[in-house]
């Protein structure tokens, strides 16, 4: 028989004044980054497995960002086979502690800047008509590239989620400009 324990919690929140870090999640990552999930109010909470394969297998199109050794961050994405010049975030969650810092662009900046993202021309997510501040991250990403945004829908509501989900719209950031493909920092 299987026991799953659920992982616990941060026992004391991070000093806020620390410095946040940013590296390549690893498979230690894991639990914390499925406990950071399951705290966000819009993202679908996967199982722990699920976690622990992204940290290991996505590592390198991933990022979590640490305050000491607590992950208060995380993006996780991944380069679509059928399409080296596209990198997929399929989530991102930035703890209460790391909010207002502007982490969450901060953090796909950095997977963008590494160099097995060099082919990269655009950025794909999906996201739900009511996640203002998912919409409002990706529509600044979209600026700062000096790119275009086009929206669509990838899962739809009664045809894909049978109503048990809302319809999730793709959108579609690029191409990036070749000199902003490099570099970014805000």
């Amino acid at each position: 028989m299987n026991t799953f324990q659920e992982a616990p919690a941060l026992q004391e929140r991070p000093d806020t004044n620390q410095d946040i870090q940013l590296r390549p999640p690893k498979a230690t990552d894991g639990a914390p980054v499925h406990n950071l999930i399951r705290k966000s109010a819009f993202l679908d909470d996967n199982s722990l497995y699920c976690y622990l394969a992204i940290c290991t297998h996505f590592a390198q199109t991933s990022v979590v960002a640490t305050m000491g050794e607590d992950v208060v961050g995380v993006v996780t994405a991944y380069i679509p086979p059928e399409q080296p010049d596209t990198l997929f975030v399929w989530q991102v969650a930035v703890d209460t502690v790391a909010q207002k810092r502007g982490l969450a662009s901060k953090m796909l900046n950095h997977i963008l800047e590494r160099d097995n993202c060099k082919a990269v021309q655009y950025v794909e997510t999906t996201v739900t008509e009511d996640n203002a501040a998912s919409r409002a991250m990706f529509a600044s990403l979209a600026r700062r590239r000096e790119c275009e945004i086009n929206e669509s829908v990838m899962f739809d509501r009664e045809e894909h989620f049978l109503n048990l989900h809302d319809t999730e719209f793709k959108l579609r950031i690029g191409p990036f400009a070749a000199a902003n493909n490099q570099g970014e920092t805000s």
